[in-house]
């Protein structure tokens, strides 16, 4: 897969990289505040009248702008949320990750394993792409409602995923003791990097006990839209945004450059801030989002490229397909 990108990038021309490269402070500013706006507006109707109707609202709304602030932290993972280095990183943190339970350092980790081996079994994100334990239509819907993943996905962005997956590639695999300087370390990491979060919630927690809302409302308006429209959804969109209908996985591999150009409302859920440009995004990862269209016009008809018009039709087309052999 390196090659293959190598071979795409080396025929566009550098002039054009260069300005598509370029990153507008001023964008990031825009994006966050709109999103979080969105955010604010939604919970305060669901505060003043709250109804079913007005719930379900804020829920759907929330949940999507959570999302597209977590594809926000994405630009910012590749340094392409802010031209300064120290402000990218701080947006993220602290108007992305502290608010969603993560955080950047680890993110950032792991993202960068994938972009440096996607295509190969040593992608961390590789049980995301393939049809390992989802070639038959009750894995791959158990894939989708993201019970399958959770923990794996979980564990992965954290300093303790580091640590299993270096322990896997050694000969023993004898699990350390909690007293390992190793295992301390990973401690220290994990707490360290979520600062933001351990100031966030408790502030969360206590906006929505001061407010018409209540505990119940932080549960069903904050925490249940992090998982259904932000983990659940990207966990599907990282499959659509790399699979191939093809088994053996390996014989896949070759092809896993995709982008969508899907319709409005799928790009609201599945794909927002241009992340539905994914095969872009995997040439210049440090791409601004807002520059992956302009670079999609170049590469769209590279034979290395797939095009799907549809993350739904998508799905569809694998449901119905499934179980995958070696005809596919």
């Amino acid at each position: 897969m390196p090659e293959i990108e190598r071979k795409i990038r080396q025929s566009i021309p550098t002039e054009y990289v260069q300005q598509w490269l370029k990153i507008q402070p001023k964008r990031a500013y825009r994006d966050l505040a709109l999103d979080w706006l969105a955010i604010v507006a939604s919970l305060v109707l669901a505060a003043v009248v709250p109804t079913v109707w007005t719930y379900l609202l804020a829920f759907l709304v929330v949940g999507t702008s959570q999302y597209k602030l977590f594809i926000l932290a994405h630009d910012a993972i590749h340094g392409a949320l802010h031209p300064n280095r120290r402000i990218n990183d701080n947006l993220a943190r602290w108007l992305v990750y502290g608010p969603l339970f993560m955080a950047l350092e680890d993110a950032r980790r792991s993202h960068n394993d994938h972009h440096r081996y996607m295509g190969t079994p040593d992608d961390p994100d590789r049980y995301l792409h393939t049809f390992a334990a989802k070639n038959s239509p009750f894995q791959f819907l158990l894939y989708c409602s993201g019970l399958a993943t959770f923990g794996k996905t979980v564990l992965k962005v954290t300093p303790f995923g580091k640590l299993l997956a270096a322990q896997n590639k050694t000969s023993t695999g004898r699990l350390k003791r909690p007293n390992d300087p190793k295992i301390s370390r990973a401690l220290d990491d994990y707490f360290k990097q979520r600062i933001p979060v351990l100031v966030w919630q408790p502030l969360l927690i206590l906006v929505f006990l001061l407010s018409p809302l209540s505990l119940w409302s932080y549960l069903i308006l904050w925490i249940a839209p992090i998982y259904f429209l932000v983990f659940v959804t990207d966990e599907i969109r990282a499959f659509c945004d790399h699979a191939v209908l093809l088994y053996p996985d390996e014989t896949g591999d070759p092809d896993r450059l995709i982008s969508f150009r899907p319709p409005w409302w799928e790009a609201q859920i599945f794909s927002p801030h241009h992340m539905n440009y994914h095969a872009e995004h995997h040439l210049w990862p440090s791409m601004p989002h807002y520059n992956l269209s302009k670079a999609h016009r170049l590469v769209r008809h590279r034979p290395e490229v797939t095009v799907r018009y549809s993350y739904v039709a998508f799905l569809w087309k694998v449901l119905c397909n499934l179980p995958l052999g070696d005809r596919q």
